[in-house]
Order: structure tokens, then C-alpha cells, then sequence
């Protein structure tokens, strides 16, 4: 996978998430039907439930270790 998604398909981006082992390639943020976020990490180590899509997006860059 190339430095930046930009130039990835969605093919080859899934492929890189699927293959990456217990690396943090992809992290996901999804609505529930609650209006709450699942937010995970293709590490497969690492949930967590945000109230927001943006709360869910800071937890995974803190997960990640992008922000603090």
C-alpha cells in the first residue's frame, strides 16, 4: 500500500487491512441503530462506542497513537 490512501483503490486498501495481522492499518468508525458509533481497529485488539462520529474518529487517532 502506498503513503497515501489517495492513490489506493478500495481493493487494494481492504486487501492491506485484511493482511495486516495485528497491525493498526485500519481503524472504523459505524453508526448503530442507538445513534451511538462502534468504533474499531484492524488490530482486532481494540473497541470502543462513541456518542459521536468525531468523538469516534479522536478515539481511534488516540488509539493509534496520531493523537493524545
Amino acid at each position: 500500500m502506498s503513503d497515501n490512501v489517495m492513490y489506493d483503490s478500495p481493493t487494494e486498501f481492504l486487501h492491506e487491512a485484511a493482511n495486516s495481522g495485528d497491525l493498526c492499518v485500519a481503524q472504523s468508525v459505524r453508526p448503530n441503530d442507538d445513534g451511538t458509533y462502534a468504533v474499531s481497529c484492524s488490530c482486532g485488539r481494540w473497541t470502543a462506542s462513541a456518542p459521536t462520529m468525531e468523538e469516534g474518529l479522536r478515539l481511534a487517532r488516540v488509539h493509534t497513537g496520531s493523537q493524545r
